[in-house]
């Protein structure tokens, strides 16, 4: 007997799309059918690549036997498209940020509850094994009390990223270097520290000529009584890889994008590893494992086999924290979560 697939489409085909469907395409249980982009040429030809339908409208896709659609457009679409397709009867993975704003956020969350549909936003970090390695070390509690927390996430990206483009807009990217390139670093913090409860932030346009900021720095505490700093910005030249360092009364850990990179604790000691692909500098130097984790774990999830592993509610509150930086920083206070 053939193993059931579940129907899967895409709405647009930027960058990440390709992502998207090599991950689809890597699951014995699901079937990439079919793609809608608001440009039908760019459509038609990632149909052509990956043998699939193109589908004419938005209405279209939504009316085909797709159970799945994942939502790969600006940012600002993400959560009017994640409505329409929840009460269309589709579950949803959409790409980070699920909203822009908090009430979008909280939009998308109703949606979800009425339609008894999945939205699952895309984090693809909190898939690897080295980040779920690091929370239960930190939820064992052998590095003992929390102390300090710090992430850095000094990237970069060239003029021509931001030249007639969405990116770097306020309307569809909804920030910058936090909201957009940063969002991952921010949620791999929710993820392995816990809650954020206060931050004092500062963000500035250094270098790109764009709306928002493409430098940002906070302070920032944590429920668990640490406190920490968050670095943010696509205006260091060349780009360093993303790194997490995190100090406990008893040991230290730090983590260089999806690895750990040290653990400085006796008995628990490790090489450091051999440095992977990043981000740096080329926003798709990214491996499609994440993704196609992320789409297994969705079906999974939609079969009840397993549980959700990142819900929505849960990206919410990393969109929140960065709205709140942005905050702090326009009013020049500290503002509380």
């Amino acid at each position: 007997m053939s193993r059931y697939k579940h129907k899967i489409a895409l709405i647009g085909c930027g960058a990440v799309a390709a992502h998207h469907a090599v991950s689809v395409q890597n699951l014995e249980n699901a079937e990439l059918i079919g793609v809608y982009d608001r440009s039908q040429e760019r459509a038609k030809s990632f149909a052509a690549e990956h043998g699939i339908a193109a589908y004419a409208s938005i209405e279209a896709l939504l009316a085909s036997d797709a159970e799945v659609v994942g939502i790969c457009t600006p940012s600002g679409l993400h959560a009017p498209l994640a409505i329409q397709c929840l009460h269309a009867g589709k579950h949803v993975l959409v790409e980070k940020p699920i909203a822009l704003t908090t009430d979008d956020c909280e939009a998308i969350l109703r949606a979800e509850r009425e339609s008894g549909k999945i939205c699952a936003p895309v984090s693809q970090m909190r898939y690897y094994d080295d980040i779920q390695r690091a929370k239960q070390i930190l939820d064992s509690g052998v590095l003992g009390k929390p102390v300090l927390c710090d992430l850095y996430m000094k990237y970069y990206r060239k003029p021509e990223y931001y030249h007639n483009s969405w990116h770097g807009t306020l309307a569809m990217d909804g920030g910058g270097a936090l909201m957009n390139q940063g969002i991952h670093g921010v949620d791999m913090l929710h993820f392995l520290f816990g809650p954020i409860t206060t931050v004092s932030g500062i963000i500035r346009t250094q270098v790109h000529a764009i709306e928002a900021e493409d430098t940002a720095v906070s302070t920032v505490s944590f429920a668990n009584g640490a406190i920490g700093v968050i670095e943010g910005t696509t205006s260091v030249k060349n780009g360093y890889p993303r790194r997490l360092e995190i100090h406990c009364e008893k040991g230290n850990m730090i983590l260089q994008e999806n690895r750990i990179f040290s653990i400085d604790l006796p008995g628990m000691e490790i090489e450091p590893p051999v440095q992977g692909v990043n981000s740096a500098a080329d926003p798709m130097n990214i491996p499609y494992e994440g993704h196609r984790r992320q789409y297994a774990n969705l079906l999974a999830a939609i079969d009840g086999t397993e549980p959700l592993f990142y819900t929505a509610a849960e990206a919410a509150e990393t969109v929140k924290t960065i709205l709140a930086i942005y905050q702090s920083s326009r009013e020049e206070r500290v503002v509380r979560l």
